[in-house]
Formats: C-alpha cells, structure tokens, sequence
C-alpha cells in the first residue's frame, strides 16, 4: 500500500493529505496530521477528491468537429487542427483577436506556461482565470495568514460562507471564537489545539450562514447592501471613534463622508444603528483584531463601492487590523496573479467582445462560462460568434458541445507542480498518481501549438506583484431609500463551489448525494404566495427562466430569494459585472415567482 501526498484541487485552503494505492489503484484518501492549517482535517472535498481519477465521465481522447458534429480523433490530427484554425484566426485578424479563460486551478507553472503562451504564440493581451470572478487582484498592506487568528481577539467575517465554501478554515475560526473548555481539538495532536482566550465573532451577510449562528454580534444585511452597511461603518469610525490617518487622500475622504446619512445608509439594509455602532465600537478597541471577506461582498450591484468602503476601514485600521481575503479556487492566489492582464480583457469582457465579434478566437481550460458566468443565454449567443472555440479539459463540459476541438488535459493529482493557498504559501506536490494515458499535460499541449503557429514559450516564472490597496476618498455614492423589489441571490451550496462544477459533478459521492436545484424562500412568502415547500414553482426575471423546487428558509429576508448557481440558476442573471473590479453580478435581480 502507498500514500502519495498531494494538495486538495478544490478550495483555497488547500489542504495536504495521501492519495492511498493499493494494488496499482487508488482507493482512497487520508489526511494529513502534518499540513499546517488542514491539521489532519478535510471536508467532504477532499475526503473524496480521488475519485476525480476515476470518473466515468472523464474526456478520454482528443474530439474534434467535422459535418457530422464531434467525433473521437488521435493525438496528432487534433493538435495540428487546432494550431491551423488558430494560427488562420491571428493571421487574418491581428493581434489580441484571441483570448484565454483559464481555470483558477491551473499550477502556477501551468499558468506561467498560459501567460507566455498567450503573449507569443497567439500575441494577444487577452488572457484571465476564475480567480477574477472571485477575488480582486490587489493586495492589502496588512494582509494576513490564517495564523493570525491564533492571537485574534476580534474576527470579523464579510460576505463569505466559510463553513461551507473554507470549511477548514471555518472551523479554525469557529474553535477561536469559542470558550477554552469548549474547543474543539483542531486536530488529536494536542499540540494543534489553539491556544488562549476566546476571540469575538462578528459576522456581515446576507443570509444567516452556519457560521452567523455562532456569531457573538451578527449584522444581517439585505442583498446587495453590504456596500451602504460597510460606508456606514467607516463614517462611525471616523467621526464617532475619531480613527485618523496621516493619508494625504483622509481629508477628502472625510469630507465626502460628512455629507452621508447614517440613516439614509442603513435604510432598507436591515443593519440597525445599534449594531453597527457595537461592531464600530468593537473594531476601534480591539488589539488583534482579523478581518475576513469572500466573493458573496464582491457579487453586487454595488460591489465596488462595498470594495471601497472596505479597503478604507482596513488602510485606517492597518497599525491593529490584519486582513485576509478569502480565496475560493484551490489556486486564486497563483493564477489570479499570473494570469492578470493590466492591458488585455478580463474573462467577462472576454465574453463581451465575442458576443460583440471584436473577438475571433477562444481557449477555454478547465473552464466552462455556460455554467459559471450570469446570463447564460448571452454568453451562448457570444460563443456562437467565434470563428474557434478550442477546449482543453479533463471532464467534458457545455461549452466543450460547442467546440471545434477537443484536448484531455492531466488533473493536478496525476503532475508536478505548486498552488498557492489563500495564505500565499505555495504548496508543491509531486504527481500523487500515474497519469490516464489519454490524458496530456497542459505544458506539453502548449508547447506543441505554440511550435506548429511559429512561436516559442519563453516562460517566466516570477509571481508578478500586485498593485497594493490605497485610501480612497471615492464619490459621494448614490443612496435609493425605497424598498427593494422580490429580488434573487444566486450563490454556492455546500459542498459545491462556485467554478469547480467540474470536479464536484465527477466525484461519485457528491454528485450523488448533492443533487439538484432548488429556490429558497422565506416561510412567509410561500404562504403569501399560495405555495408549499417541496411543490415546484417557476422562476421568472428579465433574463430568463427556470422550474425549481420550493425550500422554507428563515434565514432569508421576506421578499428575496435564494438559487444556487450550480444547477442551471446563471439564466436567472443578466449578463453584468461590475465595471472597475470586473466581477459578475449574482445579486440584487428582480425576480417573480409562478405557481405552475
């Protein structure tokens, strides 16, 4: 019996554990005592990610399109299809007329070996990854470790579900908050168990996650107002809690702040004054105090303004205040970094410009926005304007039905390589497993296009640095104080993940224990509406349709509802996204429900 150890391909954590062999086949997982934050702890995750080797469904030869549809092909014939189409595509309509989307669990050599491929072969500035839809690619000044929250006194957590997108994490936040006879061993090593007092829990979000139920003070915001609740906050420590800062930006910054309402920030937001003005109090006061925030505070309308106000409460505090962005992909970090393109598209304008045909080419690996991105009947019609589509993944996928070719690409269990985990700590793991011998690694399919179009990868493996986050004053922001209108956040549910449908649908046990779509209302609303939990009920906004089961949730406002992304729930969205952080827009859609 052998155990390889790997890193985990799902989450940010990115645990350590074994990949058990017996008899030339893999049978399982163990987790690893020794990783410093998994500390012999996985989630559901990763005590089955080894069945991703084994899914029936994996692509297991090169496909390309011919006038009968797609059809099986060799190695070499769909290599050289591809290079052609592409090569013709750049030559008849320049540079950057293609782009790449990238998975954000890419290893940090693929995603280097992505961005030179991407400027020398195919020339084009055009290239992102799913890190964009999740994180902003800035970094904090005094951004933090998940060892930080070992000395924490205050843990404030932001927009994010940590217990089921981090749960590891979670759970490192959940045993600091409580009492010492309480906590739970980290790991049966007594060593790993978290030293001292308890630390506060502080929780903003939208809805009453697990982790809000064990909060000591938890603000609970409608959808899409984080933003005016976050404004509200800085105004209280600047003028309340007289929080300064040598900043030449301040003065303006306080300015624009004096001539917002508390009370006109916080109506409609469902925070009260009270509360804010506890967590306020709690944040000037506190010693070690640690702030969390995910992408659900990055998925608004208003998301940069939430960003803004953020940004600004974590630079004033910066001499107390440790901040760490929460990362979903097993990669963000990394590829997020690599694969950021100051002067190119990001993957949503990506999108864009194919619908608008200012885009003529596109490599898709290990993505598939049909299911990711909002309005996915937009994003259908963009596809369809491309002269090639190209691609390269492990798990056939929507877009891959659309494809001109094809390519099996090796899981990151089956190589070589390195993430970096949300703490910025790069991780490298050997090949856990002998590769599937249809499969190839991304490198050596890179290598063989960029040689066939004339090109040469000159890869530079220096993680570029990212710009660091400044005090900004921002615009006096526009605040609506009428009531909102039934309106629809889409999300993740354990143990999905936003992005990583891929990996998720092809591991047996989760896929067959999670199934499904469903729309969460509150009690009340079903009542109102005539309708009973369990019955369906059709789902209807400006962007398109769908036919869910009814769920009775308390823990969401009356007049929201709640669809998770994973099962076809991106047709409810328009196509939007932020324009200055580049990130989609899951909430805040007016939506009506239909009895059928």
């Amino acid at each position: 019996m052998k155990h390889n150890y790997s890193i985990c391909p799902h989450c940010g954590c990115g645990c350590g554990f074994y990949l058990v062999e017996q008899d030339g086949m893999v049978s399982g997982v163990s987790a690893s005592q020794n990783h410093y934050l998994g500390q012999g702890q996985l989630c559901a995750r990763g005590w089955t990610a080894h069945q991703l080797l084994t899914a029936d469904k994996r692509v297991k030869q090169p496909v390309i399109r011919n006038g009968q549809g797609l059809s099986a092909s060799s190695w070499d014939k769909a290599l050289e299809t591809a290079a052609k189409k592409l090569k013709a595509v750049r030559e008849k309509h320049g540079q950057n007329s293609i782009g790449i989307i990238a998975s954000s669990r890419l290893t940090n050599r693929e995603a280097y070996t992505v961005k030179a491929f991407a400027q020398s072969a195919l020339e084009t500035q055009n290239y992102d990854s799913a890190a964009r839809l999740c994180a902003v690619p800035m970094k904090f000044p005094n951004q933090a470790g998940s060892q930080s929250l070992d000395q924490a006194d205050l843990i404030v957590v932001i927009g994010s579900n940590l217990l089921e997108d981090n749960p590891i994490l979670g759970q490192r936040v959940l045993s600091r908050c409580k009492p010492e006879d309480d906590r739970p061993y980290v790991s049966p090593d007594l060593a790993h168990v978290i030293p001292g007092p308890s630390a506060k829990l502080v929780v903003l979000d939208s809805q009453k996650n697990p982790l809000a139920k064990h909060a000591g003070l938890f603000l609970w915001s409608r959808p899409g107002r984080e933003g005016h609740v976050l404004t509200a906050l800085l105004k209280q420590l600047v003028e309340k809690h007289n929080i300064q800062s040598a900043d030449p930006e301040f003065r303006k910054l306080k300015e624009t702040l004096s001539k917002l309402s508390p009370g006109q920030l916080l109506d409609g937001s469902g925070v009260n004054h009270t509360d804010l003005e506890t967590l306020a109090k709690d944040l000037s006061s506190a010693k070690s105090p640690v702030l969390l925030f995910g992408k659900n505070l990055l998925h608004q309308p208003e998301a940069f303004e939430a960003w803004t106000a953020l940004s600004n409460i974590a630079l004033l505090l910066q001499d107390r205040l440790s901040v760490l962005p929460v990362m979903n992909g097993a990669n963000d970090y990394g590829a997020g970094r690599i694969l950021n393109s100051p002067d190119g598209l990001s993957y949503m304008e990506i999108i864009e410009a194919a619908g608008k045909k200012r885009l003529k080419g596109l490599i898709l690996i290990g993505e598939d926005p049909l299911k990711t991105m909002p309005g996915r009947e937009s994003v259908e019609k963009a596809l369809a304007q491309l002269e090639t589509l190209v691609v390269i993944d492990s798990y056939p996928n929507d877009c891959s039905e659309k494809a001109e070719v094809v390519l099996p690409w090796q899981l990151s269990l089956e190589k070589d390589g390195s993430f970096y985990n949300l703490d910025g700590k790069e991780q490298p793991f050997k090949a856990a497993s002998a590769p599937d011998k249809d499969s190839r690694a991304l490198g050596d399919i890179l290598e063989y296009l960029a040689k066939a179009m004339g090109g040469k990868l000159g890869i530079n493996e220096k993680l570029p640095e990212p710009e660091v986050v400044k005090l900004d004053p921002f615009k006096t922001i526009e605040i609506e104080s009428e009531a909102l209108p039934f309106n629809l956040e889409l999300g993740s549910v354990y143990p999905h993940l936003y992005g990583d449908e891929g990996q998720i649908f092809n591991s047996y046990h989760l896929a067959r224990e999670f199934t499904g779509g469903y729309i969460e209302l509150h009690p009340e609303d079903i009542a109102d509406l005539g309708l009973r939990a369990g019955w369906k009920a059709k789902v209807v906004s400006d962007a398109g349709s769908m036919v869910a089961v009814i769920k009775a949730n308390p823990n969401i406002y009356k007049k929201t509802a709640f669809v998770p992304v994973h099962f076809g729930g991106n047709v409810l969205a328009p196509f939007q996204y932020d324009a200055k952080l580049k990130t989609p827009v899951f909430k805040g859609i007016s939506i009506k429900i239909e009895k059928i």
